[in-house]
């Protein structure tokens, strides 16, 4: 499933080039249509990181990702509504969801099946609630990104156990 998403990723990138959409300010429903694009990708792995993470956040975007992919969510303030969100949401649908904290965050980050990833602007939660953000697509240095949070997720504390 990797390998068929990491060639889903490159066909697009060759065909279309990479995603990256404005999206002005107050324009919270066309950030978040973007983003559901972009999580309804993954299909083996999903991986969130903001520092801003929250119960908001599982509910508005956690039902659409498919249910063969693993969720984990990295972050750092607001963490017991978090936890608690998500290990709702867990229970109801079966998810394999992990949480885990670490106060090494800043900017914000979705990686998609380790393949693709994506910066916002803005906090997932709140995105452009109060000024304009970007959803930007990053190409060359993806792998460096990936591998740079995932020592982050390896050393983070475990939130939901």
């Amino acid at each position: 499933m990797t390998l068929l998403s990491q060639a889903q990723s490159d066909l697009r990138l060759r065909t279309i080039g990479p995603i990256s959409v404005a999206v002005g300010q107050g324009m919270s429903f066309s950030y978040f249509d973007e983003l559901r694009k972009i999580i309804e990708l993954a299909n083996v792995d999903l991986l969130f990181v903001d520092p801003y993470l929250n119960a908001d956040f599982v509910s508005q975007y956690l039902p659409h990702v498919k249910s063969s992919a693993q969720i984990r969510l990295l972050g750092r303030k607001q963490m017991p509504a978090l936890v608690s969100a998500a290990d709702a949401f867990r229970k109801q649908y079966g998810s394999r969801l992990s949480v885990r904290s670490t106060p090494d965050l800043h900017d914000r980050f979705v990686f998609v099946d380790n393949a693709a990833c994506y910066h916002s602007g803005a906090s997932f939660k709140d995105g452009p609630k109060n000024a304009g953000t970007i959803l930007s697509q990053i190409t060359a240095a993806s792998s460096v990104l990936l591998d740079t949070f995932e020592k982050l997720w390896q050393a983070a504390k475990d939130e939901l156990q």
